[in-house]
């Protein structure tokens, strides 16, 4: 069973009523998230999180490409903590947003 790291760990909300955040550290961590924290719909990212994650367990992907598909996921149903946020969750939209505020000097 695959349970390597993510690179850079990934932060979630925790909702319906609950305080506080989820660090999931790699595809193991994710799935729990997504089994037990999820509190959006079961949109077509959940259920490609999901199913990627599920093979990152089982050696078939890469878990950076879980983790992937996890921001993606997390980032349209609005429980990812960007770094703004004070997470470790680096998402390509931090980049370009940090490109485009940077100045030209």
């Amino acid at each position: 069973m695959g349970t390597r790291n993510f690179n850079t760990p990934v932060t979630l909300r925790l909702n319906q009523g609950r305080v506080g955040s989820f660090r999931a550290d790699n595809a193991a961590d994710a799935l729990d998230y997504l089994k037990r924290f999820w509190s959006g719909s079961r949109t077509r990212e959940y259920r490609r999180a999901y199913a990627i994650c599920q093979s990152a367990l089982d050696n078939l992907v890469s878990a950076e490409s879980a983790r992937a598909y996890l921001v993606s996921a997390a980032e349209r149903a609005g429980v990812l903590y960007r770094r703004r946020d004070h997470s470790p969750a680096t998402t390509i939209g931090d980049v370009a947003e940090a490109r485009a505020s940077a100045h030209p000097y």
